[in-house]
């Protein structure tokens, strides 16, 4: 049942500050359950928590969320790269890779806890960069950020299809081997030879072209016994009726169509940089998360990346941060050459790229103090004359005097 108050609610929900989502979704519960709203939807708690599955999933994904894996210190990254598709995923439920670990494993939107761990397929010909491009990331993630979580994951496409005109396919293989016929296309010349067997079998072994042999050898008997030559050709055009009327007809049902012949291509593989530093301190009214994400092809020698940054501080008031900056880089040749120079190359890039962005932040802040803050201050008082700060004794004195 679709509801537009349950609409509006999901839509805060993805708003959550970072680490307030459970304050916000519980916030959210109360206002759509009280008695006291004369709401006309009647929603329940069961279509609120299935809205919120939903809703949880996609704000997961999208704000990077950590979980525990193997212990308390071996966080895993909540991701669209991490997906694995599987058939044991339920809603609010999904299945999710942990290639630092070599496992795999479902995760609870909702509850926040993981399950079933399993073995991790991996790319054996993109492990070697992978390993590489981790190890150098962690190092990285350590020195920049306390409680930093890093991962990098091998994207892969499925193999795709390409798929032929179907004439085009038979030209090509009638070109090749002219003397074949349909009947080598399958189960359908299969059932098209099933259905003529009776009729040639009554005919003859040889099928039609003996009944056309069946009445020359008449005609040349009419020139011995026309008599005999007639009879005989009316029992043989008889037999071929009976035979003909005995056998059913074919269905007239649409059969299925073929599959078309298909080429695989050549698989890609790029690798996604995932790593997220989270801050919370509710008890001081504030909180903040770093989020960036990066890919690296290398067959476009390329790195794009996306910067995300979110803060709240909620005391005495309610400010909000939120900042992201895209950008794509260009790989040396020579850094595609060995797994360590890739790795060594990508993660200067990104060193490079987020202390850029972390000094144009402060200056930001800089110029938001000095300029916009200032401008919002009224620049006269109501007199519309600036203060003499010589006199100001006077006019203290002066306000006395009019109170008296």
């Amino acid at each position: 049942m679709s509801s537009t108050r349950l609409d509006k609610a999901v839509s805060l929900l993805l708003q959550s500050p970072p680490g307030q989502t459970s304050q916000v979704y519980h916030d959210l519960r109360g206002i759509l359950l009280d008695p006291e709203a004369n709401a006309t939807d009647k929603l329940t708690d069961d279509q609120i928590l299935t809205a919120a599955a939903l809703a949880l999933e996609e704000y997961n994904t999208q704000q990077l969320i950590t979980a525990p894996i193997t212990g308390d210190k071996d966080l895993g990254i909540i991701c669209q790269a991490a997906h694995v598709v599987s058939g044991d995923e339920s809603k609010g439920v999904r299945r999710y890779a942990h290639p630092k670990a070599g496992k795999s494993f479902l995760f609870d939107h909702v509850k926040r806890q993981v399950s079933d761990l399993q073995p991790l397929d991996i790319h054996e010909d993109a492990e070697s960069i992978r390993v590489a491009l981790q190890n150098a990331l962690q190092s990285y993630v350590q020195d920049h950020y306390v409680d930093g979580v890093s991962s990098v994951f091998t994207v892969s496409n499925v193999p795709a299809k390409i798929h032929k005109p179907a004439l085009e396919i038979a030209a090509q293989e009638t070109a090749k081997t002219p003397a074949e016929n349909t009947a080598s296309i399958g189960d359908e010349s299969d059932a098209v030879e099933s259905k003529d067997a009776p009729v040639s079998e009554e005919i003859g072994a040889g099928g039609e072209p003996e009944a056309e042999h069946a009445e020359i050898s008449g005609a040349d008997d009419i020139k011995d016994d026309p008599v005999d030559a007639v009879e005989s050709a009316e029992a043989v055009e008889k037999d071929a009726k009976a035979a003909a009327e005995e056998t059913p007809e074919p269905a007239t049902t649409a059969t299925e169509p073929e599959p078309e012949p298909e080429m695989e291509v050549e698989k890609e593989i790029k690798y996604a940089i995932h790593h997220v530093g989270n801050r919370y301190n509710l008890s001081n009214f504030w909180s903040g998360r770093w989020r960036a994400s990066y890919v690296v092809d290398l067959a476009a020698s390329t790195v794009t990346s996306t910067l995300s940054v979110q803060v709240h501080y909620f005391e005495n008031g309610n400010v909000q941060l939120n900042a992201s900056k895209p950008q794509t880089f260009s790989l040396p040749a020579s850094s595609t050459e060995a797994p360590d120079a890739l790795a060594k190359s990508v993660v200067q890039l990104i060193e490079q790229y987020e202390n850029k962005y972390q000094s144009s932040l402060e200056s930001t802040y800089d110029k938001l103090a000095e300029g916009a803050f200032k401008a919002l201050r009224r620049q006269l008082p109501l007199t519309r004359q600036k203060i003499d700060w010589d006199k100001v004794l006077n006019y203290r004195l002066g306000e006395e005097l009019g109170r008296s």
